[in-house]
């Protein structure tokens, strides 16, 4: 059997309408739009989450006992409303041993400090602070 020539059978040019499919303007511009649209929502989100609504900071610790540990920490927020806090004793081995939860009061400035006492049920050698939020607004 002679072998195929499949320069002979390509089709014959403009019979099946071969033409290179190209786009018109309007698939374009909403591509276009789309894009600007989904990177602005990604620049908004970010900056939402980089400028959080309550900043926190544990300024120190101090060590009392096998059973007890004080902590002071500054929170800054809304001025009028509370922030709620979660203090956390660890042992040597970052095993949680004692969790506190406190509210800070609002009050006339944004920046507030606060002290605490944590109970624990083995020594700690470390504080950390959890975490802070806004307290919910009461009677809303």
């Amino acid at each position: 059997m002679p072998p195929v020539d499949r320069s002979a059978a390509a089709r014959p040019a403009g019979r099946y309408d071969e033409r290179p499919r190209r786009l018109g303007r309007g698939p374009v511009a909403a591509t276009v739009v789309l894009a600007t649209v989904f990177v602005a929502w990604v620049v908004w989100a970010a900056l939402g989450a980089a400028t959080p609504d309550v900043r926190s900071q544990l300024v120190a610790f101090r060590i009392i006992s096998d059973r007890a540990v004080t902590a002071r920490i500054e929170v800054t927020a809304d001025a009028r409303r509370a922030v709620t806090c979660t203090v956390q004793a660890e042992d040597r081995t970052r095993e949680p041993v004692g969790v506190r939860r406190l509210t800070v009061p609002g009050g006339s400035d944004g920046t507030r400090r606060a002290a605490t006492t944590v109970n624990t049920r083995a020594r700690a050698v470390t504080v950390v602070l959890v975490g802070c939020r806004l307290a919910p607004i009461s009677g809303a």
